[in-house]
């Protein structure tokens, strides 16, 4: 029942994150579904495996939450959001099919990537940038190998693909954070709902449970939900009334955080 209640206040603090940041809430998910999962005996040999699966699903409905609250705000952008989706989403598949459900994949791996990537979001996210411009016109050749390399890394590591993408716009389009971040969430949601998918019919490695369908554990991905429908509408709103530097502020916090949990972890 402990855990029951942990998971729900982690998966509220993820949805916050989503509406929040823009960057999906697998962030706080693979921070703690390890934990969650060991608890339920489910073997480290596919830990990682699990991990990145409820952590996609956790992240479908958080993004989608925070894309309906979107909406009713009329922040949307949608020819920019579909070719950073549509290449990324294919590609998140192909690498989710062909190395990170895989029994090479490790613990290790994916932790020392996780590492190397939230050190390149910190530093980009903290990079000095012209504010004075912003572009409105894209190229969308751009905007879908942006998408091809935020899947891949959301893919690997089992966060959103908002902390590369993210950084991407900003800097080839110095584009707000906020304009980024809506952007970010409608990427995330058909990304993690792909993969969603493709978790719920693939046949696991290892199944330890009848509480599972494919790689989604419902003991873990249920309580994480409810969290997240409450959290995210919640974190979109607050993104309306916080300054783009505390919502940068806020994330580099977060970031260090997961690395020193994930180094601690690695050595």
């Amino acid at each position: 029942m402990w855990l029951t209640l942990v998971l729900v206040i982690f998966g509220i603090f993820g949805g916050i994150l989503t509406g929040l940041l823009g960057i999906g809430s697998g962030i706080i998910y693979v921070f703690i579904l390890p934990y969650a999962l060991k608890y339920y005996s489910i073997s480290s040999d596919v830990i990682v495996q699990y991990t990145i699966a409820n952590s996609f699903f956790g992240m479908m409905l958080a993004s989608f939450s925070a894309n309906i609250t979107n909406y009713l705000h009329k922040d949307m952008f949608w020819k920019e959001s579909l070719w950073v989706s549509i290449p990324g989403a294919i590609m998140a598949l192909i690498l989710m099919k062909s190395i990170v459900i895989q029994p090479w994949y490790s613990y290790d791996i994916f932790s020392l990537l996780l590492i190397i990537f939230l050190f390149f979001i910190l530093i980009s996210y903290h990079a000095k940038r012209n504010k004075q411009f912003t572009r409105n016109t894209f190229s969308f050749r751009l905007l879908g190998l942006s998408g091809l390399v935020s899947g891949s890394l959301s893919a690997l590591t089992g966060l959103g693909g908002g902390g590369i993408l993210i950084p991407i716009l900003s800097f080839r389009y110095y584009m707000d954070i906020k304009r980024a971040k809506s952007i970010s969430l409608v990427m995330i949601f058909i990304i993690s709902f792909l993969l969603t998918i493709f978790n719920l019919i693939e046949e696991p490695i290892k199944s330890f449970s009848e509480l599972q369908e494919g790689y989604i554990f419902f003991p873990v991905a249920i309580p994480l939900s409810l969290g997240v429908i409450f959290g995210s509408p919640a974190g979109v709103k607050l993104s309306h009334k916080l300054s783009s530097r505390t919502i940068s502020i806020i994330f580099s916090l977060l970031i260090i955080v997961v690395i020193i949990e994930k180094l601690i972890q690695l050595f």
